[in-house]
């Protein structure tokens, strides 16, 4: 059954096979386990993941969505505004009465982004303390909005503005 020793092997059904065909055969069978163990490990990782093991999905709040991107479209006109005069498409007198109501709008968004994220300022602090002086109102009619000036530009703004709607500086 044998020729040349080491040149042939006999199998367990009796065929004689040389060692380079063993060797393939080997290759090939490893092959297959491996790429076995692969597809089960896959499909066992997918099945076995648990519920807790998964972190929840943040929850987004719509308004400040939606004020963010109110925001970038001020910042956005705001910079066109000043490309445009530049440009000498508008007076002096347009740029700074379209600048300043941009500005107001933009510091009356930035500072309803910072009520809904939980006020960081000492003003928030204060007005949700029981007992506080401070309070701010939500919406104050038209008819009972007081005002305060700004300390930079002197002009008259809203109460419950945190910034300043011509210059943007902070409100005291």
């Amino acid at each position: 059954m044998r020729g040349k020793l080491g040149q042939e092997h006999v199998n367990w059904v009796g065929r004689t096979r040389s060692r380079r065909d063993v060797r393939r055969e080997d290759r090939e069978a490893v092959t297959v386990i491996v790429c076995v163990l692969l597809a089960v490990g896959a499909i066992g990782f997918t099945l076995l993941v648990r519920e807790k093991d998964i972190p929840p999905a943040p929850v987004e709040n719509p308004e400040l969505k939606h004020l963010e991107a109110r925001r970038q479209v001020l910042l956005e006109n705001l910079k066109d505004l000043q490309f445009e005069y530049h440009q000498g498409k508008l007076s002096g007198d347009d740029y700074q009465s379209l600048k300043g109501g941009f500005l107001y709008d933009l510091a009356a968004v930035m500072d309803s982004i910072e009520r809904l994220q939980g006020g960081r300022g000492g003003e928030a602090k204060a007005a949700a303390e029981p007992g506080s002086k401070a309070k701010l109102k939500p919406k104050p009619s038209a008819a009972a909005v007081a005002e305060v000036k700004c300390p930079s530009c002197a002009t008259a703004n809203p109460l419950s503005n945190r910034f300043c709607g011509h210059c943007g500086a902070g409100l005291s």
